[in-house]
């Protein structure tokens, strides 16, 4: 019966942890000179179990901004998705990625103006019980499979990273400490809306999941 204690207290103390991610967001997301970020609320997407007792997937989000000569300009949308557990099976049959079994914390950026939480899927943000993307086709994956860009959109040939949506994701058991938070997560997300050549996103020992998902085509020379 330990076990099943155990297995509470982990889920307790997750929830709870996560739970303060909204207050301590901005700080740990302190943007680089020529940017700022607004103070992150939670979105009304949270999804509970089948059981109603416990949420498997919340995310809080907060808007990025380029500063200008005169105002701070919105340029998109940050999201943070914590994806404890999954339930939904893959539509078609795909081999389960490493990360199948874990729980995940996804970095995502929605480009516009005029983001809001009625502007976009969540279902694009989440993943299957293989840990696959459920909208696995509308992405081309980067960076050998760690960051993925959302392909539904007019400026998805922009080679402006600001003008893109895209995601990445990290096991929650790759953050301890603030300092792996902003390693694993904070460093990429700036590394891209400063638009860093690709091959200097990610650290080298990074833990961002792999997607084995196509390359996007490479531009008519």
């Amino acid at each position: 019966m330990s076990n099943i204690y155990n297995s509470f207290l982990n889920v307790v103390k997750v929830t709870s942890e996560l739970s303060t991610l909204q207050q301590s967001a901005r700080d740990l997301f302190r943007a680089p000179n020529g940017f700022d970020v607004s103070s992150f609320a939670w979105t009304p997407h949270e999804k509970q179990s089948e059981n109603e007792w416990v949420y498997v997937w919340a995310s809080i989000g907060a808007t990025v901004y380029a500063e200008g000569p005169r105002k701070k300009n919105p340029i998109g949308r940050l999201l943070l998705c914590m994806d404890l557990y999954r339930e939904t099976a893959p539509t078609t049959a795909k081999a389960a990625l490493p990360h199948a079994s874990e729980s995940l914390l996804t970095c995502v950026f929605i480009s516009g103006k005029n983001v809001t939480d009625k502007t976009y899927d969540p279902l694009a943000l989440q993943f299957d019980t293989s840990g696959w993307p459920i909208y696995a086709d509308m992405f081309v994956a980067h960076e050998g499979g760690r960051l993925l860009q959302y392909l539904e959109q007019d400026d998805r040939d922009n080679p402006d990273w600001t003008k893109r949506e895209w995601l990445f994701a990290v096991p929650l058991s790759a953050i301890s400490n603030t300092a792996q938070f902003r390693k694993e997560l904070v460093e990429p997300f700036w590394n891209l809306i400063s638009n860093k050549r690709e091959d200097t996103i990610f650290p080298e020992s990074g833990a961002a999941c792999r997607f084995p998902l196509s390359r996007p085509a490479a531009p008519p020379s």
